[in-house]
């Protein structure tokens, strides 16, 4: 097949001026159509001519190549079975109307080649024009742009997915202008953005961002933006505040990146913002927990020690003084014992009440635990400190009162005062509670309901030799043997489905004084933990556990003790060592031994709790939350603590059969233990209407005064199971107790 004029050069050779020579111009136009078919054949693109009518003249090699037909199959109409079925029409009704027009046409189109394969071309054809003026064929190019055509597919489908994650996702996403002239406006926002803004679409639209950020965080957005623009991070993320079209503020997570031209260029900027207000309730409540005391919502000692040592510092620069009260109930054990523990509770609840009421704004209270609370006064005088300690002593005679069956009974407080230390001294926190809780004991001593004052010239040696004097007393009990286990039944309310039935207690500490009285934990575990000889009780504890469970098994009888450990002994690397020691050496049964640990001690260092309680199970011991559900961080342990047994917290059970909010707490709970496979026990259960309450909600075990009262622990002496089932009840006489640590 020739060349696309091919027949033209000897009617030009006719057409010659005389004067040329035939063979020259011959030559010369066969050279061109020699160069124009290598040209041709050889160009990188497909080439054609047709007729005005359509059939093919001429195809090039590429063409062919493109096409999948010889040159020969496209001659005439052959072409025409190259182009995909899909596009022939929109081809043919190009080509008329260049026809008709006598103009070029560009079409994109496929060709479906004999394979069966699709490859997409950019045909461009040029009309021919004849002597008069009207079309006589066409000769054009086709490129082959399926590189292109899938470049395009893949850029229009990665947009299509950006719009369906841009409009569907739950987060609030808008592109956000960054050039100089309308830099942080609102170029485009989807729907989750518009609710969690309260602003429809075409407000936004007309916003700058900074409208719905909180001032307080403007700064740190326009930081992380300027390092975005400058290219030190490709991204940022911040948590910040935004105010809402209504006006209130959510916290969010914003996440910010930058979006760049094909030439590098900034085009805008995505943002997304994602509601993490309930997750900061709940950092705020967690928060709460670790630094309140659940009873009263008063500081806790962990916070007050570090807001008095915060106002010991500022005291200590500007010379302002201070003072610090220390309070303490009078005869609270009594009230404990006559009237329960939730008498107590209530007493607790009701000082912690009239002290808020009493002091002063600028003034923080706290419960140091048990009965005693604190009192800082900020740039106070001696005069100033006694002033409010006798409006307090009065308060809490006239106005703090628990119910009894003859009436209400009211109650005294007995109050130490330190005074702040010059700013040449350098006393901490801890020193001038110990100068406060000495001036404390001085007015018990002197009769209660009244104040001491603690005067460092006087006071200061001869009160921490009788604390110091406290402290040998603790030492003398451990070396001498003078601490005694008492022991609270925990009751399983259905003993059938416990595969490993064991008669449990709950071991309670007392120390035993000179005259034989028994000392209860409150008096003496305050100053153990002072100087540093909690970890010491608590190993005296846990040998004594262990040795008894051991001279029990031995009668081939089982038991199962729980043992509530301090901070310190959780914190302490070397007491599960200590514990598997024992273990070893006595034989005993490691399943018959619970640790407690309460949610005020698992606070304080979560990880050290976790792996403490991984360590005991690993020794085949059993792990308690006790006091579960005191606070909302509950939930928390039941994440990251591996556990066996949870405890309900005694406020949800002691007026179970008459509030509906503690009945959907409880069976919630025990829902939630039963779904990870652990077992449940209720504290403070005080009448049997309770106890089949909690036998119906699927609570396991059950503990409080109705089913039975703490009694002294004697080897072999406490309520077991006999090798054929009978039960033996404690030989020693009831003593009360409280069923506190």
């Amino acid at each position: 097949m020739g060349g696309p004029n091919e027949s033209r050069p000897a009617g030009l050779v006719r057409r010659l001026t005389p004067g040329r020579k035939r063979r020259d111009v011959e030559r010369e136009l066969r050279h061109k159509v020699e160069f124009t078919e290598a040209l041709t054949m050889s160009a990188p693109v497909g080439i054609f001519e047709t007729d005005a009518e359509g059939r093919c003249r001429y195809v090039n090699e590429r063409w062919c190549e493109l096409s999948g037909l010889t040159s020969e199959q496209a001659r005439g109409e052959g072409w025409r079975e190259a182009i995909h079925p899909d596009d022939r029409q929109r081809l043919y009704s190009a080509w008329g109307a260049a026809v008709e027009g006598g103009r070029e046409f560009i079409l994109e189109y496929r060709f479906r080649r004999p394979d069966g394969s699709t490859i997409w071309a950019s045909g461009r054809a040029q009309a021919i024009p004849g002597d008069d003026g009207e079309p006589t064929g066409f000769v054009g190019t086709v490129a082959n742009i399926t590189g292109q055509k899938r470049s395009e597919a893949a850029l229009l489908e990665a947009e299509e997915r950006f719009r369906r994650v841009f409009e569907d996702s739950g987060a609030g996403m808008a592109l956000i202008a960054v050039d100089p002239k309308h830099t942080g406006r609102v170029l485009e926002a989807n729907e989750a953005m518009c609710e969690l803004t309260g602003y429809p679409l075409d407000q936004l639209r007309e916003m700058d961002i900074e409208a719905i950020t909180h001032p307080d965080d403007l700064i740190q957005t326009a930081e992380g933006l300027r390092r975005l623009l400058a290219g030190d991070v490709s991204s940022f993320q911040v948590e910040q505040r935004i105010l809402t079209a209504t006006g209130t503020m959510r916290w969010v997570a914003l996440s910010t990146s930058l979006v760049r031209r094909g030439d590098g260029t900034p085009a805008h900027r995505l943002i997304q913002l994602q509601d993490i207000s309930e997750r900061k309730r709940f950092e705020g409540q967690l928060q709460y927990l670790a630094d309140h005391d659940a009873l009263t919502g008063l500081f806790n000692r962990r916070r007050f020690e570090a807001e008095l040592e915060r106002e010991l510092v500022s005291s200590r620069r500007y010379d302002t003084g201070g003072a610090l009260l220390v309070l303490d109930l009078d005869n609270f054990k009594y009230v404990n014992d006559s009237l329960g523990h939730a008498a107590g509770d209530e007493l607790i609840s009701a000082v912690g009440h009239a002290l808020s009421h009493r002091l002063r704004t600028s003034d923080t209270v706290g419960r140091l635990g048990g009965d005693e609370f604190a009192v800082i006064l900020p740039h106070a005088s001696e005069e100033d400190a006694l002033l409010v300690a006798r409006g307090v002593l009065e308060v809490i005679r006239d106005s703090v009162a628990v119910e009894a069956e003859k009436g209400p009974r009211r109650t005294t407080a007995s109050i130490g005062v330190a005074l702040f230390p010059s700013s040449d001294e350098s006393i901490d926190a801890e020193e001038l509670l110990v100068e406060a809780d000495i001036a404390m004991y001085d007015a018990k001593e002197a009769g209660r309901d009244r104040l001491a004052i603690f005067r460092p010239e006087s006071d200061r040696q001869e009160k921490m030799e009788a604390r110091l004097t406290w402290a040998e007393r603790i030492r003398a009990a451990l070396a001498e043997n003078r601490f005694v286990l008492h022991a609270q039944p925990i009751v399983a309310l259905n003993p059938d489905d416990d595969p490993d039935a064991r008669t449990s207690h709950e071991l309670l500490l007392r120390m035993v004084d000179d005259t034989g009285d028994l000392i209860p934990p409150g008096t003496f575990l305050y100053v153990a933990e002072r100087f540093g000889l909690v970890e010491e009780i608590d190993r005296w504890v846990v040998r004594e556990a262990i040795r008894m469970l051991a001279a029990t098994e031995r009668t081939g009888r089982r038991a199962r003790f729980a043992v509530n450990l301090s901070a310190k002994s959780i914190q302490d690397p070397q007491m599960t060592q200590f514990i598997s020691r024992r273990l070893a050496a006595t034989g005993a049964d490691p399943r018959g031994l619970i640790f407690e640990v309460t949610e005020t001690v698992a606070i304080e260092n979560v990880d050290r709790a976790k792996q403490f309680a991984r360590e005991l199970r690993d020794l085949g011991c059993s792990f308690a939350l006790d006091d579960f559900g005191s606070g909302f961080a509950s939930f928390y342990y039941l994440k990251h603590l591996e556990f066996d047994y949870l405890k309900i917290d005694g406020e949800f059970i002691k007026n179970l059969p008459n509030s509906e909010t503690d009945q959907l707490v409880v069976r919630a709970l025990v829902e939630i233990a039963r779904g990870l496979g652990r077992k449940t026990i209720a504290e403070f259960v005080g009448d049997d209407e309770t106890v089949e309450i909690l036998r119906d909600y699927g609570v396991d075990f059950a503990q409080g005064f109705h089913l039975g009262k703490p009694r002294p622990l004697e080897s072999g002496e406490c309520v077991v199971d006999g090798p054929d089932g009978d039960r033996s009840d404690i030989s020693a006489d009831e003593v009360p107790q409280t069923a506190g640590p």
